[in-house]
C-alpha cells in the first residue's frame, strides 16, 4: 500500500468516526487550495530546514482562521511529523476516493461534444444513479470530435451515446453487408 493510501484511509476511518466525512472533505479540499495558491506556504511546509513546531504553529493559525475541525489539524500535524507535505495532494486525492468508495458514491467522467447545461447535468446523473443503484458525482468536459451526444465513464466501464459511436457502428454494419 502506498504512503498516500495509508494516510487517505487514516483520514477517511476519522471522519467516518467522527460523522462528518464531507466536512472533512471540504476542509482538506480547502487547505490544499491554500497550498496550491501559496508557494511560499508550501515551501515553509516542505522544508527540512523549518522545525516541526514551527510548522505547527502555522498550521494552527491556519486552522483557526478556517474554522475547520480538530481532525483536519490532528491529520496535517501528523503529516508534518512524518515529512509528508509533499504528498498532501497525492493524499487528497486518495482521501476522495476513499471516501466515495466508503460511502457508495461512484464517480462518473462525463465528456460530452457541448457543454451540458445545469438541467441535462442532473437527468444525466439521475439516469446514472438509476442504472448503478449509487449515487453519482459526475466530473465533466467537453470533447468537439464526439460531434455530438455524450460518452460516460464510470470504473472501467464506458457508456457511449455519442454521434460518433453510433456512426461507427452504422458504417461496420454497411461494410458487412
Amino acid at each position: 500500500m502506498t504512503p498516500e493510501r495509508s494516510y487517505a484511509e487514516a483520514l477517511a476511518d476519522v471522519a467516518l468516526a467522527e460523522k462528518r466525512p464531507e466536512q472533512v472533505r471540504r476542509e482538506l479540499n480547502d487547505f490544499l487550495a491554500m497550498l496550491a495558491e501559496s508557494t511560499d506556504l508550501r515551501n515553509f511546509l516542505e522544508s527540512p530546514a523549518v522545525p516541526t513546531s514551527s510548522k505547527q504553529a502555522v498550521i494552527e493559525k491556519l486552522i483557526a482562521r478556517m474554522g475547520a475541525s480538530p481532525a483536519l489539524r490532528n491529520f496535517l500535524f501528523l503529516v508534518v511529523d512524518h515529512h509528508r507535505v509533499n504528498l498532501l495532494d497525492a493524499i487528497g486525492q486518495a482521501f476522495g476516493q476513499q471516501l466515495n468508495a466508503r460511502l457508495g458514491i461512484l464517480e462518473a467522467e462525463v465528456t460530452s461534444a457541448r457543454p451540458l447545461s445545469a438541467e441535462e447535468k442532473q437527468q444525466l446523473v439521475a439516469v446514472l444513479e438509476r442504472r448503478t443503484g449509487k449515487k453519482i458525482e459526475a466530473t465533466y468536459r467537453t470533447n468537439l470530435a464526439l460531434v455530438g451526444g455524450a460518452m460516460v465513464r464510470i470504473g472501467s466501464t464506458i457508456y457511449d451515446g455519442s454521434v460518433r459511436n453510433s456512426l461507427e457502428r452504422l458504417r461496420a454494419r454497411m461494410a458487412a453487408v
